[in-house]
């Protein structure tokens, strides 16, 4: 069975978080739902990051504090270059995706002809 379209938009807004650009938010819901009529299903993996969740993801891989707390994980790799503030994702104004397999049960985190189209989708809203 095809996963609904609305299983994808629920899924999205949820993860998108509270916080999120209106305008944003609208496009990142847009933009699943065309490539949905594509035959591409995906959803929003990440939007809105506290500070907080941003020193998080930064402390991957290195040595660092914010705010006075440790957040260095070098059990991790790096996945940002961004510290808190400096990510689009704390004012709302950016989200992640990936594509999801037919029946919407697995993430597909491969960037292939099909990421592609989504993200050109994202770029003309």
């Amino acid at each position: 069975m095809t996963v609904a379209l609305r299983t994808l938009l629920n899924r999205s807004v949820k993860k998108m978080g509270k916080g999120m650009d209106q305008v944003v938010k609208e496009s990142a819901l847009e933009m699943v739902e065309r490539a949905y009529n594509e035959g591409i299903y995906v959803q929003i993996s990440a939007g809105h990051r506290s500070f907080e969740e941003q020193a998080v993801l930064y402390g991957q891989g290195r040595v660092y504090s914010y705010n006075g707390k440790d957040y260095s994980n070098l059990a991790k790799p790096k996945v940002t270059n961004a510290k808190p503030g400096q990510s689009y994702h704390n004012f709302g104004l950016a989200i992640d995706f990936f594509l999801v397999s037919d029946d919407g049960k697995n993430a597909i985190w491969t960037m292939n002809a099909k990421w592609q189209r989504v993200a050109a989708i994202g770029k003309e809203l």
